[in-house]
């Protein structure tokens, strides 16, 4: 089960994109969820053709995933700003934003951030 907690972990560990795209081994997930899932890709991007045209999760390029991750019923894909949870058993299709951090009483006043 994919809780807070993990989440937030996952933040932490991916906080940059993976830089072979080897090691995300993203053909064999696809082949996972190409089963419940509309998805096409190319050399440069992904579509999930499942997403009405304007929804600005239709479409991502693959050099922006930071990381897939493999759960009992959904793979992750991470990226900086969010995590795109598609089902495996599934056409299920979940989005978390990343929270933005609070901004201390130095940043506001000297408009950093």
């Amino acid at each position: 089960m994919v809780t807070d907690e993990v989440i937030k972990e996952i933040y932490k560990k991916y906080t940059k994109p993976c830089k072979d795209p080897e090691e995300l081994d993203f053909d064999n997930y696809m082949e996972i969820l190409k089963k419940n899932h509309n998805i096409t890709s190319d050399d440069m991007e992904v579509v999930v053709e499942d997403l009405e045209e304007f929804n600005p999760f239709r479409m991502f390029l693959k050099r922006s995933i930071y990381g897939i991750l493999e759960f009992d019923r959904v793979i992750a894909f991470v990226f900086r700003s969010h995590i795109l949870f598609f089902g495996k058993d599934s056409n299920e299709l979940r989005v978390h934003i990343k929270p933005e951090k609070p901004q201390s009483i130095f940043d506001k006043i000297f408009g950093r951030g």
